[in-house]
């Protein structure tokens, strides 16, 4: 992390006081379909109790600092945000209190942060995200005769599908391997929906434990002011529920 960058987050961080009351987080993260419906993350007890004035300034800042976008052009904000809302889905929650990926994914790049690695034959991701969002709407093209955020739900899972089989039509996709592309995106866009309290009330996560930590470490055996489900949801329910919903987009 540069040292430019690390001052622009500090001039952040003193914007979101300690004694701000915490953000406004729906509970259950707002999504229909949790099984933590009831669990409020940033409840009074857990906010003045669950963490200390660092920590709160960081969830303070993810929700309300979101940063503008400064190093993708109006086309390709448009299709990365796009390709963001068929990643994660977000209809089952009101849009006030949907999670913002693009931008957070925008300020790394445009910070220029990255993991101290690439794979051989990538560029830098500054460069991928160039070459990948023009490679997709070359695919969606190729395969619709549209923008990719012109598209259908499903029209735009098949282009997403074939970026991800690592073989989707288009001449930027000759420069730029298209499956390592997909993981860069899939890795920053997870990475980025999970760092949201929305999206730790929607899984039923405490958030950082810090400074108040677990005592219960055993399976089946939550702290006292931890989520409870209320109705447990096993992996072939998850996906039962998931093929349910592409079916009733067709």
């Amino acid at each position: 992390m540069t040292e430019q960058t690390s001052e622009n987050r500090r001039k952040r961080l003193a914007a979101s006081a300690p004694d701000h009351p915490p953000p406004d987080i729906p509970l259950g993260g707002g999504a229909a379909h949790s099984p933590y419906p009831d669990y409020d993350v940033v409840s009074p007890d857990k906010w003045r109790l669950d963490w200390d004035e660092p920590t709160r300034r960081l969830v303070l800042d993810r929700v309300r600092n979101v940063p503008p976008y400064r190093f993708f052009s109006a086309d390709e904000v448009a299709c990365l945000e796009a390709v963001c809302e068929r990643l994660f889905p977000q209809e089952d929650r009101p849009p006030e209190f949907h999670i913002p990926i693009a931008p957070w994914i925008d300020d790394r790049l445009h910070w220029d942060e990255g993991k101290g690695y690439r794979y051989e034959g990538m560029p830098s991701d500054q460069e991928a995200y160039r070459w990948g969002l023009l490679g997709i709407q070359e695919a969606a093209y190729a395969l619709f005769g549209q923008r990719f955020e012109a598209l259908d739900g499903v029209q735009q899972d098949r282009v997403l599908w074939r970026v991800s089989a690592g073989n989707p039509p288009g001449a930027s996709w000759q420069i730029l391997p298209a499956h390592r592309f997909f993981g860069l995106l899939m890795d920053d866009a997870i990475t980025e929906y999970y760092a949201h309290p929305t999206a730790w009330a929607e899984i039923g996560f405490n958030g950082p434990a810090s400074p108040r930590g677990h005592i219960r470490l055993g399976p089946g055996m939550p702290d006292p002011w931890e989520a409870r489900e209320v109705a447990s949801l096993d992996s072939v329910e998850i996906v039962r529920r998931a093929l349910e919903r592409k079916e009733s987009e067709l």
